[in-house]
């Protein structure tokens, strides 16, 4: 079984450094890293330099765009396992070992999803489920994110290139929720995908300070969670739910005395719907 990632970059090296040193030191090493490089300088191809004597690495360029590049990337893939590291998030030792494993047991399975934490282990990147479930359209939101997806080559297939009006970079006001998107195309086909809590990616929080740059985080990405509801139809039940929960955050940070957090969740609950409705 071999693994393909498709890590698409723009505006780091450090990071992916970190994340190409965690995949040399994997115990599974039956895999192939495609590197989708949308910088306008040479810091990726010098990092991809250096490691080329210890990852097997595909070097590609793309126009700038999280989807336009993962597409570009999946043109090339060769494994029978595909995921979508981000260039700041690293793995531990046994991740493809364990996503493997779960493959071999259930030969049935087309997809393993997992959960992300920071580098103390704490949860990051909002709430994640807490014990195994089989993937469906409503718990999806809980048990998914890019870099925590393992798609066995026959999902990807059926799902096939990511909208390129979702994601980073897009250019679009829709800027998330591309890989929400995605998955829901394989779990719509009817393909088992599964969520396992033990399968914990590393990546920073990025919530720690809330500033201007939080709070443009948050109108992008959650109008781009609401376009994938919207898209995906979703009934006004569910839609609402998810807008309250951002409500009553925002609610509980004023009790708090926390403003700028409280502005947060109003800008998450309100983009979530606007997106909906877009």
């Amino acid at each position: 079984m071999k693994f393909s990632l498709v890590m698409a970059t723009l505006g780091r090296s450090i990071e992916i450094e970190r994340l190409f040193e965690s995949l040399v030191a994997q115990h599974y090493q039956n895999f192939e890293l495609l590197v989708i490089d949308q910088n306008e300088d040479d810091r990726v191809s010098r990092l991809v330099e250096a490691f080329k004597d210890r990852l097997e690495i595909i070097y590609l360029r793309s126009e700038k765009g999280l989807s336009r590049a993962r597409n570009v990337g999946l043109k090339h893939v060769s494994g029978d396992v595909v995921c979508f590291p981000d260039d700041d998030c690293w793995y531990r030792p046994d991740t493809l070992e364990f996503v493997a494993e779960q493959f071999r047991r259930d030969p049935e399975l087309r997809g393993v999803t997992g959960c992300s934490v920071d580098a103390d282990g704490v949860p990051s990147q909002g709430r994640w489920a807490t014990e195994a479930l089989a993937v469906n359209r409503y718990n999806i939101w809980t048990c998914a994110t890019s870099y925590t997806i393992f798609l066995h080559v026959e999902a990807v297939r059926q799902a096939g290139g990511f909208d390129e009006q979702l994601g980073v970079g897009s250019g679009s006001r829709w800027g998330a929720g591309e890989e929400v998107n995605y998955l829901l195309g394989v779990v719509g086909a009817g393909m088992p995908v599964r969520y396992q809590p033990e399968l914990r990616i590393h990546h920073p929080e990025p919530l720690m300070v809330m500033d201007e740059r939080a709070f443009q985080r948050a109108r992008l990405y959650n109008r781009g969670f609401g376009r994938v509801l919207g898209l995906n139809r979703y009934p006004a039940y569910f839609v609402l739910y998810l807008v309250a929960r951002s409500a009553a955050g925002c609610v509980v940070s004023l009790l708090k005395a926390d403003p700028k957090r409280a502005r947060y969740y109003w800008i998450a609950a309100s983009q979530r719907l606007l997106g909906w409705a877009d």
